[in-house]
């Protein structure tokens, strides 16, 4: 099954759609993930009390295959071209690559999780280059180009953890005051946050999307994935933003882990808050205005998920959304909705994992399309 499975992803034999996202998600439940609701209907949705041994299979052998699926741009393209119209599923054919991605994202994250352990074993394999901060001495097209690669990586980690995360949350009990998932009948709260990516990175990954802000407005026009970068950049700290704060709520509250997961955002905020800012006051108006767009689809972001941070982060964000770019009336609103949004702890009890679900399926299919756009040199990326 796994060596069907890897050739299917490496593009050397071409199954049906729908036995290809039955391998995953068998994969999927044997490491102790899940599939979204509807993805799969020949899957029953709680795995056996029994392994069936495919995840051990391969993890032995194939880790860094499924590294290469999750990496490649292109990845997307050549399912779209390989099923040419023959999607069975109901998806179409901008749609199941995203899916399959998120679901082996998914797989991955959990596997670097296991295999993190104390030591942080699994980033040093797989992830060398995030214990390294990128070079602010030669920033030409390559290095732009590595950095992006970087950050779209850990873009789809991070939506594999999160998509576990709020699968868990859903099917496990409710999310609590402060965002740890209780199961019913149990009196402690019973965390589902996996950590493929440890938080001690959070200063790296600042550093890689300061690289992005720092070169945009000269490395935008080489080519369209330089075009699309300033996407990957404001995605990966959506991603990062509410990544962290699962982590701090699964904490008790007032706890010393759940103050130091904070400590560790707000310190990634005010690395990059600046860097934001500046991009935005040194542009031309179209950049400026690109990046009030992306910024305000941030507030939105964090608004949908429920996130409590962000009531505190606005006055530092402030200064970005009051620069010297004036915004339309239609984005005033737009910004007006975000401060007024409060969040409210019985709804957050009731529909956190629902609302953190649908926000990630359908940051899921953005990240798809602009993979695609990308991939065949579409002159066209949507906020």
């Amino acid at each position: 099954m796994v060596f069907e499975l890897v050739q299917a992803l490496k593009f050397k034999t071409n199954i049906p759609d729908s036995n290809l996202l039955l391998l995953v998600g068998i994969l999927l439940q044997d490491a102790g993930g899940a599939m979204p609701p509807g993805v799969i209907e020949d899957l029953p949705e709680t795995a056996p009390n029994f392994s069936c041994n495919i995840a051990d299979c391969m993890r032995q052998t194939y880790l860094n295959d499924v590294m290469e699926f999750l990496a490649d741009f292109h990845t997307l393209s050549k399912i779209k071209n390989l099923k040419n119209g023959g999607i069975t599923l109901g998806f179409s054919e901008d749609t199941l690559g995203g899916v399959l991605k998120g679901a082996v994202a998914q797989y991955l994250a959990l596997e670097m999780s296991r295999g993190n352990s104390r030591d942080n074993r699994a980033v040093s394999r797989y992830l060398p280059w995030l214990n390294n901060a990128p070079s602010s001495l030669q920033q030409g097209p390559k290095e732009f180009t590595d950095c992006v690669g970087h950050m779209r990586l850990l873009s789809w980690l991070l939506m594999g953890s999160l998509t576990h995360t709020a699968l868990m949350g859903k099917r496990g009990g409710h999310i609590g005051h402060h965002g740890a998932t209780v199961q019913y009948h149990l009196q402690h709260p019973v965390s589902t946050v996996s950590q493929p990516v440890p938080q001690e990175s959070s200063c790296h990954i600042a550093d890689h999307i300061q690289v992005i802000f720092a070169g945009f407005a000269e490395q935008s026009k080489t080519s369209v994935l330089h075009m699309s970068s300033l996407f990957h950049a404001f995605t990966l700290c959506q991603l990062w933003t509410v990544y962290l704060e699962q982590i701090a709520c699964a904490a008790a509250p007032s706890s010393e882990s759940h103050n130091i997961s904070m400590g560790i955002l707000f310190e990634f905020w005010a690395k990059v808050t600046p860097c934001i800012l500046q991009l935005v006051s040194h542009s031309k108006f179209q950049f400026s205005e690109s990046v009030s767009l992306h910024f305000l689809s941030l507030l939105e972001a964090l608004k949908e998920t429920r996130s409590t941070v962000l009531a505190k982060l606005l006055p530092l964000w402030t200064p970005v959304l009051s620069s010297n770019t004036p915004l339309s009336g239609t984005l005033h609103v737009r910004l007006q909705n975000c401060r007024d949004a409060v969040p409210n702890a019985t709804d957050q009890d009731l529909h956190a994992s629902e609302a953190l679900l649908k926000w990630l399926q359908q940051l899921q299919f953005k990240m798809g399309q602009i993979e695609l756009q990308s991939s065949t040199a579409t002159q066209f990326y949507s906020i």
